[in-house]
């Protein structure tokens, strides 16, 4: 690893009109303070942070509103200090809004032009749609086999604007990882003809699997409008409260970039809310080596400190069941969280993954909801092999404001003019609305649109039943642990503490996962009978004639809302340290704010059997006679590369460093032949706030 200095000729190039600021977010002498929006899957949390003091100055949480995230940050921000927000001299965003635009597959519809290897038309593999096939091959070392046919690329174009409506392309070649040129030729020639936004694979991708390449692509050409729409209505919230900071958003990796970047590459900050509970806990850890849990309201997101650096995982995200090569930090994440569902099925006790409103929450905002609880209970006796019945289903604010209800079929009507009364269980609605069985009812669209909600007993629901939070009404909560307690046949105390010690064992478990995970695959834990009495017997302490002890060493950083409850047990369980910082529950806003910008570029060398080297990775994959002067070109022009993508993403750092790895194979003689070498080029800056804020929003 080296590390050298941006050129001077680069360094007046990039200061350009705007001059050369250097003025950097927590350099020596910077003033004001830094606002942390984190827009989560439950809820959306703000801190003013202070970098001179290393201190937060305020901070506020409020419901996610996932009919339109806006609606929750402005409410959060709402609950500040106005003279605190007059000293914010810069904003950092992580949302879930990409990923929520993926699952929920929602964006808009994207044209994918591909340029398979030679020879091959098979599209088996691929699921976007539409999809079609253009002239123009590259071979594996980024030589051309066949030119771009632009006329076909003009024909192919209109066709699928006519047909099938685009918005927007994506164009993938099967060698764009060596040569990017003919990505690049298309793409100019796309923008020319239709001015729609287009996404090369090289754009988002130096991944070698051709297919997760171009629908990498499509995932981020399809969710820009959500991100532009979003950012827009965030600066417009800012700028009523006369904030006129730059804006910068959490990437996957727990990187910032520019608002500018981030519209354009939206599908880099499709995990930027775990992403940035883990940068707030790495903030917060004053030890190398630790495991990292963020438990909130759905889900809990595990993480590993090495040597002080999040762990990555460069093989790509997954996410909503597509495959991306989106570089993301290493995190396993499991359906558990304080609003996690906690049902009876025969009379056994199962949590997650399915989040729900907790029932105390739901009492504090619903006059109605003890009475649905009230029928619930008149009508016990139905529930005697499993509790999901007894959700309730309440309509959403938005039920009351959007013009979605006035699009609804009869069925879907019937439902929302029922719930106009108050909220209901299930079991009682598919009685109001004459349904055959509260299965049947055609509330998933309902759902989908944000129309109603579903609430339920929760974790947070346990803590309120047994006193240890006060937030909601602990009433409701303690009558609807009361009636499972029935179902269970047990005394509601033992419920409460059984439901409370099953979390826990869950949260421990997860732990433990993730852990294994460094050495060995953790899939299989659980899944035979073996394996899960070993587990069961060291978790529970159970007294057999034979006792099962698992330990770790890592110290566990606990962050979010209900970890406070839970961690300090599954900790003890794991015979470690669990370590809960100061401002844990807001620790994603945090990291938010604290974050670096970080851009890296890599190339390959490869030499052919005549002893050329070629460099994969750069335009037209330039080859030399050397290896020597081969390093250098490829250095010379990552320095370049890097260095514009790094003033593009935020940051004025004037330092590069370089790695190289080479990949030596073994001879038959036990000697060893060289077969390539990687050069890497790296920045790692903070955001420089003069020069973001003379760039304009987009």
């Amino acid at each position: 690893t080296r590390t050298f200095a941006i050129p001077r000729h680069r360094e007046k190039q990039k200061s350009g009109a705007e001059g050369d600021h250097g003025a950097t977010w927590q350099s020596e002498g910077s003033t004001g303070c830094g606002l942390g929006i984190d827009a989560g899957g439950t809820y959306t949390d703000v801190v003013v942070y202070d970098p001179q003091q290393s201190k937060v100055i305020q901070k506020a949480k409020a419901p996610t509103t996932k009919w339109d995230f806006a609606v929750g940050i402005e409410d959060a921000l709402d609950r500040l200090d106005g003279r605190h927000l007059a000293e914010v001299r810069f904003v950092a965003v992580s949302t879930t809004l990409a990923t929520n635009a993926i699952v929920e597959g929602t964006g808009q519809q994207v044209g994918l032009l591909v340029m398979p290897p030679y020879g091959w038309t098979d599209l088996d593999n691929f699921k976007h749609s539409p999809l079609a096939i253009i002239d123009g091959q590259m071979e594996t070392d980024g030589r051309e086999i066949a030119p771009i046919n632009f006329e076909q690329v003009r024909r192919v174009a209109r066709e699928m604007i006519e047909k099938h409506g685009v918005k927007a392309f994506a164009v993938a070649g099967y060698a764009s990882h060596a040569n990017p040129a003919h990505e690049s030729a298309v793409k100019n020639l796309l923008l020319e003809e239709t001015g729609l936004p287009v996404t090369c694979g090289d754009d988002v991708s130096e991944g070698l699997n051709y297919r997760i390449r171009a629908e990498t692509a499509a995932l981020n050409a399809s969710i820009i409008p959500y991100l532009e729409a979003l950012f827009a209505k965030v600066r417009t919230a800012l700028e009523k409260r006369n904030i006129a900071a730059p804006m910068m958003v959490v990437k996957s990796d727990g990187s910032l970039t520019s608002l500018s970047e981030a519209v354009e590459r939206p599908i880099e900050t499709i995990l930027s809310g775990p992403a940035a509970s883990a940068a707030g806990a790495k903030y917060f850890v004053g030890c190398l080596d630790a495991l990292v849990v963020d438990m909130g309201g759905t889900t809990t997101d595990t993480a590993i400190i090495r040597n002080g650096v999040i762990k990555t995982c460069d093989e790509g995200a997954i996410v909503g069941g597509w495959e991306t090569h989106v570089r993301a930090l290493d995190m396993r994440t499991l359906g558990l969280g304080g609003d996690s569902l906690v049902a009876l099925e025969e009379r056994n006790l199962v949590i997650g993954p399915r989040r729900v409103i907790p029932v105390s929450y739901l009492a504090e905002q619903h006059h109605g909801a003890p009475t649905a609880i009230e029928r619930i209970e008149r009508y016990l006796h139905y529930n005697e092999t499993s509790t999901r019945s007894m959700e309730i289903v309440a309509l959403s604010p938005s039920a009351y404001t959007t013009h979605g209800v006035a699009a609804l079929d009869d069925r879907e009507k019937r439902i929302v003019d029922a719930l106009r009364e108050r909220p209901m269980s299930l079991q009682e609605l598919a009685r109001r609305t004459r349904w055959i069985a509260w299965q049947l009812l055609p509330i998933k669209g309902l759902l989908s649109k944000n129309l109603i909600q579903r609430s339920g007993l929760t974790p947070t629901d346990l803590l309120h039943a047994v006193g240890s939070m006060e937030l909601w009404n602990k009433e409701a909560a303690h009558r609807l642990c009361s009636l499972y307690a029935k179902i269970r046949r047990t005394p509601v105390e033992a419920f409460i503490e059984g439901a409370i010690q099953e979390v826990t064992r869950c949260l421990a478990l997860e732990l433990f996962r993730k852990h294994l995970d460094e050495t060995s695959d953790s899939r299989g834990l659980g899944e035979t009978g073996t394996l899960k009495a070993l587990f069961d017997n060291a978790m529970r302490r159970r007294r057999d004639d034979w006792q099962v002890d698992i330990r770790t060493s890592l110290p566990v950083v606990g962050i979010g809302a209900p970890v406070h409850q839970f961690l300090p047990r599954a900790a003890e369980l794991l015979h470690t340290e669990a370590v809960i910082p100061p401002h844990a529950d807001v620790a994603n806003a945090i990291g938010a704010v604290t974050s670096s910008v970080f851009v890296h570029k890599r190339v390959t060398i490869s030499a052919d059997l005549t002893g050329t080297y070629c460099i994969k990775g750069l335009k037209d994959a330039p080859t030399f006679r050397g290896l020597k002067d081969a390093e250098a070109y490829a250095v010379s022009e990552l320095i370049g590369i890097v260095s514009d993508m790094a003033l593009k993403a935020g940051t004025s750092e004037k330092t590069v460093e370089i790695t190289t790895n080479d990949q030596i194979g073994s001879t038959a003689d036990g000697g060893g032949v060289f077969l390539a070498r990687s050069v890497e080029a790296r920045v790692i800056g903070s955001p420089d706030l003069l020069r973001l804020a003379a760039r304009t929003a987009y």
